[in-house]
Protein backbone atom coordinates (compact mmCIF):
# COMPACT_ATOMS: atom_id res chain seq x y z
CA UNK A 1 0.00 0.00 0.00
CA UNK A 2 1.04 3.34 -0.53
CA UNK A 3 2.10 5.84 2.31
CA UNK A 4 0.36 9.33 2.13
CA UNK A 5 2.06 12.12 3.62
CA UNK A 6 0.59 15.96 3.78
CA UNK A 7 3.47 18.62 3.56
CA UNK A 8 2.05 22.09 4.86
CA UNK A 9 4.45 24.87 3.79
CA UNK A 10 4.63 22.54 0.47
CA UNK A 11 5.28 25.45 -1.81
CA UNK A 12 8.10 26.87 0.53
CA UNK A 13 11.83 26.46 1.02
CA UNK A 14 12.30 23.61 3.55
CA UNK A 15 8.98 22.27 2.31
CA UNK A 16 9.51 21.64 -1.53
CA UNK A 17 12.96 19.81 -0.90
CA UNK A 18 11.11 18.07 1.84
CA UNK A 19 8.23 17.05 -1.01
CA UNK A 20 10.64 15.84 -3.43
CA UNK A 21 12.30 13.32 -1.23
CA UNK A 22 8.94 12.21 -0.21
CA UNK A 23 7.88 12.06 -4.08
CA UNK A 24 10.73 10.09 -4.39
CA UNK A 25 10.48 7.49 -1.69
CA UNK A 26 7.46 6.98 -3.52
CA UNK A 27 5.14 8.37 -0.54
CA UNK A 28 1.70 10.12 -2.13
CA UNK A 29 2.62 13.41 -1.08
CA UNK A 30 -0.20 17.03 -0.98
CA UNK A 31 0.53 19.76 -0.20
CA UNK A 32 -0.96 22.52 1.33
CA UNK A 33 0.23 26.25 1.25
CA UNK A 34 -1.52 29.77 1.19
CA UNK A 35 0.71 30.94 -1.20
CA UNK A 36 3.06 29.57 -4.51
CA UNK A 37 6.33 31.08 -2.57
CA UNK A 38 8.57 27.87 -5.07
CA UNK A 39 6.02 27.32 -8.26
CA UNK A 40 8.61 24.80 -9.63
CA UNK A 41 7.75 22.42 -6.09
CA UNK A 42 4.20 21.15 -7.80
CA UNK A 43 6.39 18.86 -9.87
CA UNK A 44 6.70 16.56 -6.78
CA UNK A 45 3.13 17.06 -5.70
CA UNK A 46 0.40 14.63 -6.17
CA UNK A 47 -2.38 17.16 -4.93
CA UNK A 48 -1.55 20.59 -3.97
CA UNK A 49 -4.30 22.89 -1.65
CA UNK A 50 -3.97 26.59 -1.53
CA UNK A 51 -5.64 27.19 1.77
CA UNK A 52 -5.09 27.82 5.20
CA UNK A 53 -3.36 24.65 6.87
CA UNK A 54 -5.19 25.28 9.75
CA UNK A 55 -8.46 24.97 8.29
CA UNK A 56 -7.64 22.27 5.54
CA UNK A 57 -5.14 19.63 6.84
CA UNK A 58 -7.71 18.35 9.40
CA UNK A 59 -10.19 17.33 6.29
CA UNK A 60 -7.63 16.20 3.82
CA UNK A 61 -5.83 13.82 6.78
CA UNK A 62 -9.02 12.42 7.11
CA UNK A 63 -10.72 11.72 3.19
CA UNK A 64 -6.95 10.43 2.19
CA UNK A 65 -6.30 8.14 5.33
CA UNK A 66 -2.48 9.99 5.65
CA UNK A 67 0.01 8.30 7.58
CA UNK A 68 2.14 11.28 8.52
CA UNK A 69 2.34 15.17 8.75
CA UNK A 70 5.30 17.23 7.76
CA UNK A 71 4.32 20.55 9.53
CA UNK A 72 6.72 23.15 7.48
CA UNK A 73 3.96 25.84 7.79
CA UNK A 74 4.68 29.27 9.67
CA UNK A 75 6.22 32.39 9.81
CA UNK A 76 10.03 32.03 10.02
CA UNK A 77 12.39 35.46 10.42
CA UNK A 78 13.61 36.58 13.81
CA UNK A 79 13.87 40.20 12.85
CA UNK A 80 10.45 40.62 11.30
CA UNK A 81 9.11 38.64 14.28
CA UNK A 82 10.39 41.53 17.06
CA UNK A 83 9.07 44.02 14.99
CA UNK A 84 5.52 42.34 14.97
CA UNK A 85 5.34 39.55 17.14
CA UNK A 86 1.36 38.97 17.15
CA UNK A 87 1.68 37.34 13.07
CA UNK A 88 4.24 35.00 14.50
CA UNK A 89 1.56 33.72 17.45
CA UNK A 90 -0.63 33.72 15.18
CA UNK A 91 0.68 31.89 12.31
CA UNK A 92 2.60 29.41 14.24
CA UNK A 93 0.83 28.88 17.93
CA UNK A 94 -3.01 29.29 17.31
CA UNK A 95 -2.83 27.93 14.04
CA UNK A 96 -0.80 24.64 14.62
CA UNK A 97 -3.24 24.40 17.99
CA UNK A 98 -6.16 24.74 15.72
CA UNK A 99 -4.99 22.33 13.44
CA UNK A 100 -4.61 19.98 15.71
CA UNK A 101 -7.71 20.65 17.73
CA UNK A 102 -9.49 19.40 14.05
CA UNK A 103 -7.42 16.19 14.14
CA UNK A 104 -8.75 14.70 17.07
CA UNK A 105 -9.40 11.03 15.95
CA UNK A 106 -6.71 10.92 13.74
CA UNK A 107 -4.09 8.59 14.38
CA UNK A 108 -1.17 9.36 12.70
CA UNK A 109 2.58 11.28 13.16
CA UNK A 110 3.45 14.98 13.19
CA UNK A 111 6.87 15.85 12.11
CA UNK A 112 7.42 19.59 13.29
CA UNK A 113 9.80 21.94 11.75
CA UNK A 114 11.64 23.18 14.74
CA UNK A 115 14.03 25.76 15.34
CA UNK A 116 17.48 26.28 17.20
CA UNK A 117 15.76 29.61 17.94
CA UNK A 118 14.27 27.58 21.03
CA UNK A 119 17.60 27.69 22.72
CA UNK A 120 18.65 31.19 22.37
CA UNK A 121 22.09 32.29 23.66
CA UNK A 122 24.38 29.40 24.44
CA UNK A 123 26.25 29.53 27.65
CA UNK A 124 29.56 28.14 26.04
CA UNK A 125 30.72 27.43 22.71
CA UNK A 126 29.96 23.87 22.55
CA UNK A 127 27.50 21.90 20.17
CA UNK A 128 24.22 22.10 21.50
CA UNK A 129 22.42 19.29 23.20
CA UNK A 130 18.61 18.71 23.36
CA UNK A 131 18.90 18.71 27.23
CA UNK A 132 20.53 22.39 27.23
CA UNK A 133 18.32 25.11 28.46
CA UNK A 134 15.56 26.79 26.01
CA UNK A 135 15.60 30.59 26.40
CA UNK A 136 14.44 31.93 23.58
CA UNK A 137 15.18 35.77 22.40
CA UNK A 138 12.70 36.46 19.96
CA UNK A 139 9.08 35.66 19.55
CA UNK A 140 10.02 33.26 16.63
CA UNK A 141 11.98 31.58 18.66
CA UNK A 142 9.23 31.68 21.27
CA UNK A 143 6.50 30.64 18.40
CA UNK A 144 8.73 27.54 17.78
CA UNK A 145 8.87 26.53 21.45
CA UNK A 146 5.51 27.18 21.92
CA UNK A 147 4.90 24.72 19.08
CA UNK A 148 6.33 22.36 20.53
CA UNK A 149 4.73 22.00 23.76
CA UNK A 150 1.10 22.47 21.86
CA UNK A 151 2.29 19.51 19.66
CA UNK A 152 3.37 17.35 22.48
CA UNK A 153 -0.01 18.00 24.69
CA UNK A 154 -2.18 16.81 21.83
CA UNK A 155 -0.03 13.82 21.30
CA UNK A 156 -0.79 13.27 24.88
CA UNK A 157 -4.41 13.89 24.62
CA UNK A 158 -5.05 12.45 21.44
CA UNK A 159 -2.88 9.46 20.80
CA UNK A 160 -0.54 10.81 17.72
CA UNK A 161 3.17 10.32 17.48
CA UNK A 162 5.29 13.65 17.40
CA UNK A 163 9.09 14.41 16.44
CA UNK A 164 10.26 18.45 15.86
CA UNK A 165 13.82 19.00 14.08
CA UNK A 166 15.19 21.43 15.46
CA UNK A 167 16.92 23.15 12.53
CA UNK A 168 20.50 25.15 12.45
CA UNK A 169 20.59 27.13 9.66
CA UNK A 170 19.08 25.51 6.49
CA UNK A 171 21.11 26.06 3.04
CA UNK A 172 21.68 25.02 -0.40
CA UNK A 173 19.60 23.96 -2.95
CA UNK A 174 18.34 21.07 -4.94
CA UNK A 175 21.27 18.95 -6.46
CA UNK A 176 19.43 18.71 -9.33
CA UNK A 177 19.12 22.40 -9.69
CA UNK A 178 14.69 22.14 -10.09
CA UNK A 179 14.00 23.48 -6.51
CA UNK A 180 15.59 26.19 -4.51
CA UNK A 181 15.84 29.40 -3.07
CA UNK A 182 13.35 32.41 -3.51
CA UNK A 183 15.31 35.45 -5.45
CA UNK A 184 15.17 37.82 -2.19
CA UNK A 185 16.07 35.13 0.16
CA UNK A 186 17.37 37.01 3.36
CA UNK A 187 19.76 34.25 4.61
CA UNK A 188 23.25 34.75 4.46
CA UNK A 189 24.78 32.68 1.16
CA UNK A 190 22.23 34.13 -1.25
CA UNK A 191 22.29 37.35 0.05
CA UNK A 192 26.22 37.03 -0.70
CA UNK A 193 25.95 35.25 -3.67
CA UNK A 194 23.39 38.05 -5.13
CA UNK A 195 25.88 40.83 -3.86
CA UNK A 196 28.26 39.78 -6.15
CA UNK A 197 25.31 39.55 -9.41
CA UNK A 198 24.96 42.83 -8.48
CA UNK A 199 27.98 44.24 -8.12
CA UNK A 200 27.55 45.28 -4.61
CA UNK A 201 29.48 45.36 -1.60
CA UNK A 202 27.68 42.47 1.08
CA UNK A 203 27.43 43.69 4.37
CA UNK A 204 29.26 41.35 6.67
CA UNK A 205 27.42 42.24 10.51
CA UNK A 206 30.01 42.55 12.89
CA UNK A 207 33.50 41.23 13.02
CA UNK A 208 34.53 41.42 16.72
CA UNK A 209 32.81 38.59 17.61
CA UNK A 210 34.91 36.11 20.14
CA UNK A 211 35.74 33.47 17.68
CA UNK A 212 39.28 32.84 15.75
CA UNK A 213 38.23 35.00 12.76
CA UNK A 214 35.76 37.70 14.70
CA UNK A 215 33.35 36.12 12.82
CA UNK A 216 30.00 34.19 13.87
CA UNK A 217 30.07 30.82 14.18
CA UNK A 218 27.15 28.57 13.00
CA UNK A 219 25.73 24.86 11.63
CA UNK A 220 24.88 24.98 8.05
CA UNK A 221 22.75 21.92 7.05
CA UNK A 222 22.05 21.19 3.94
CA UNK A 223 18.38 21.53 3.25
CA UNK A 224 18.01 18.07 0.85
CA UNK A 225 20.14 16.92 4.34
CA UNK A 226 16.83 18.64 6.56
CA UNK A 227 14.28 16.66 4.07
CA UNK A 228 15.81 12.98 4.09
CA UNK A 229 15.88 13.91 8.20
CA UNK A 230 12.23 14.35 7.82
CA UNK A 231 11.62 11.25 6.09
CA UNK A 232 13.57 9.42 8.58
CA UNK A 233 11.56 11.04 11.09
CA UNK A 234 8.24 9.72 9.79
CA UNK A 235 9.98 5.96 9.71
CA UNK A 236 11.44 6.52 13.17
CA UNK A 237 7.98 6.89 14.00
CA UNK A 238 6.80 3.15 13.51
CA UNK A 239 8.58 2.27 16.27
CA UNK A 240 7.51 4.77 18.71
CA UNK A 241 4.35 4.50 21.39
CA UNK A 242 1.19 6.17 21.07
CA UNK A 243 1.69 8.95 22.47
CA UNK A 244 5.04 9.66 22.55
CA UNK A 245 6.61 12.91 21.83
CA UNK A 246 10.50 13.19 20.75
CA UNK A 247 12.41 16.40 20.11
CA UNK A 248 16.05 16.17 18.13
CA UNK A 249 18.92 18.53 16.95
CA UNK A 250 19.89 18.89 13.30
CA UNK A 251 22.83 19.53 12.07
CA UNK A 252 26.24 19.03 11.82
CA UNK A 253 28.25 19.31 14.44
CA UNK A 254 30.67 21.28 12.50
CA UNK A 255 31.11 25.33 12.95
CA UNK A 256 31.68 27.79 10.04
CA UNK A 257 32.33 31.32 10.47
CA UNK A 258 30.73 33.91 8.06
CA UNK A 259 33.91 34.78 6.22
CA UNK A 260 34.48 31.05 5.64
CA UNK A 261 31.24 31.24 4.11
CA UNK A 262 32.57 34.29 1.65
CA UNK A 263 35.71 32.19 1.26
CA UNK A 264 33.31 29.81 -0.05
CA UNK A 265 31.41 31.66 -1.71
CA UNK A 266 34.73 33.27 -3.44
CA UNK A 267 35.72 29.75 -4.45
CA UNK A 268 31.81 29.17 -6.33
CA UNK A 269 32.26 32.23 -8.07
CA UNK A 270 35.58 31.90 -8.89
CA UNK A 271 36.49 35.91 -8.32
CA UNK A 272 36.56 37.85 -5.12
CA UNK A 273 32.95 38.96 -3.22
CA UNK A 274 33.37 42.71 -2.09
CA UNK A 275 32.51 43.03 1.62
CA UNK A 276 32.20 45.53 4.22
CA UNK A 277 31.91 45.16 8.07
CA UNK A 278 28.56 46.44 9.44
CA UNK A 279 27.08 47.12 12.86
CA UNK A 280 26.72 43.42 14.62
CA UNK A 281 22.66 42.63 14.86
CA UNK A 282 20.78 42.48 18.32
CA UNK A 283 21.04 39.13 19.73
CA UNK A 284 23.49 37.29 17.19
CA UNK A 285 25.20 34.55 19.53
CA UNK A 286 28.34 34.13 19.05
CA UNK A 287 28.16 30.40 18.29
CA UNK A 288 25.69 28.32 17.51
CA UNK A 289 26.13 24.35 16.64
CA UNK A 290 24.37 21.04 17.36
CA UNK A 291 25.09 17.86 18.83
CA UNK A 292 22.71 15.52 16.30
CA UNK A 293 24.11 12.63 17.64
CA UNK A 294 20.58 11.48 19.30
CA UNK A 295 18.88 11.50 15.83
CA UNK A 296 22.21 9.73 14.04
CA UNK A 297 21.41 6.94 16.70
CA UNK A 298 17.89 6.58 16.56
CA UNK A 299 17.33 6.96 13.23
CA UNK A 300 20.85 6.51 10.39
CA UNK A 301 20.62 9.89 9.25
CA UNK A 302 23.63 11.65 8.27
CA UNK A 303 23.98 14.80 6.35
CA UNK A 304 25.40 14.09 2.86
CA UNK A 305 24.82 17.18 0.99
CA UNK A 306 26.11 19.81 4.30
CA UNK A 307 29.72 20.32 3.52
CA UNK A 308 30.43 23.65 2.70
CA UNK A 309 31.35 23.74 -0.80
CA UNK A 310 28.57 21.72 -1.56
CA UNK A 311 26.15 23.97 0.17
CA UNK A 312 27.47 26.99 -1.43
CA UNK A 313 27.76 25.26 -4.92
CA UNK A 314 24.42 24.05 -5.01
CA UNK A 315 23.27 27.60 -4.15
CA UNK A 316 24.97 29.18 -6.99
CA UNK A 317 23.75 26.98 -9.33
CA UNK A 318 20.56 28.05 -8.44
CA UNK A 319 20.89 31.56 -7.94
CA UNK A 320 22.17 31.81 -11.40
CA UNK A 321 18.75 30.61 -12.49
CA UNK A 322 17.18 33.69 -11.01
CA UNK A 323 19.02 36.43 -12.31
Amino acid sequence: MIKKVIITGAMGFIGSHTAKVFKEAGYHVTGIDRIMTIPQAVTFLDQLCVDDFAAITPSVAGINNVDAIVHCAGTSLVGPSIANPGEYYTNNVAKTNQMLDLLQGWKGTIVFSSSAATYGVPLNSEPLLETDPQSPISPYGYSKLFCERVIQDHCTAHGIKGVALRYFNACGCDPDNMIGHVADDSHMIPRVLSSYQKVEFFNLYGDDYNTADGTCIRDYLHVMDIAQAHLKAVELADTMQTKEFRAYNLGTGTGISNKEIIAACNRAVNDKIDFRVAPRRTGDPDYLVADSTQFRTDTNWKPVYSDIDTIVNTTWAWQKTLS
